[in-house]
């Protein structure tokens, strides 16, 4: 099944990671099945394919950066198979730009 965790990111804005995490997943050509957006204190992270999975974390400020803490999801029947490797991906893209995992 589904871990998500909540992640912190130092030395950025919630809205500068979410266009580097945007250019992470173009560069895979994941960006047709993984998005990610911005809804006031919210950061909304879909993944569609034969139907959409929704993880939702809540932003609040730290230091010089930001923490986003998970607070709900929305499983699609056909996803929990693949949830081991898009949470790997998920947590190498979040590596790559420096966020590291709670």
């Amino acid at each position: 099944g589904w871990s998500m965790r909540s992640f912190e990111v130092p030395g950025t804005t919630p809205s500068a990671f979410v266009e580097e995490m945007r250019s992470a997943l173009a560069a895979k050509q994941y960006d047709r099945y993984v998005g990610l957006d911005l809804d006031g204190d919210s950061l909304v992270v879909e993944l569609r394919w034969m139907g959409t999975t929704t993880f939702t974390f809540r932003i609040r400020p730290t230091g010089d950066g930001f923490r986003a803490d998970f607070v709900d999801q929305r499983v699609a029947p056909l996803h929990n198979a693949f949830s081991d490797r898009f949470e790997a991906y998920f947590e190498k893209a979040l590596a790559r730009v420096g966020a590291k995992t709670i």
